[in-house]
């Protein structure tokens, strides 16, 4: 669930990739809304996606997002913006790897089992 190595660092470049196309893809779209709180969405869901928290979360916050935008805001589709929407779908189905406060927060845990007292052991 939560790959290191060099599959880790491989869902890295991706989240740190989404968040880039996440912040300069939808900032001059959101910026003909006329309001700053429309700009600070891409900036949170990007910071939050770099640092691996919340990631299927924040995935599924995007494409929400992208979506959004493109009824809103207008104009044609770009082959970036879809780009983004297919990389939060992917991304929200491959996890966010090691290098995440996701693995930090969620990730595996060792289950020590105490012994097992059972009376009809001699």
């Amino acid at each position: 669930m939560f790959p290191t190595g060099q599959p880790g660092l491989a869902l890295l470049l991706v989240r740190a990739a989404l968040s880039v196309m996440l912040m300069d893809g939808l900032s001059g779209r959101l910026a003909q809304l006329g309001s700053v709180w429309f700009l600070l969405a891409p900036g949170a869901l990007g910071l939050a996606l770099c640092l691996g928290f919340l990631t299927p979360v924040v995935c599924v916050l995007s494409v929400l997002l992208q979506v959004t935008t493109f009824l809103t805001a207008g104009g044609a589709i770009e082959a970036v913006h879809v780009c983004a929407v297919l990389n939060s779908v992917a991304l929200a189905m491959l996890g966010p790897g090691g290098y995440s406060l996701d693995a930090r927060l969620f990730g595996r845990r060792h289950v020590v089992f105490p012994p097992s007292s059972n009376a009809d052991d001699p």
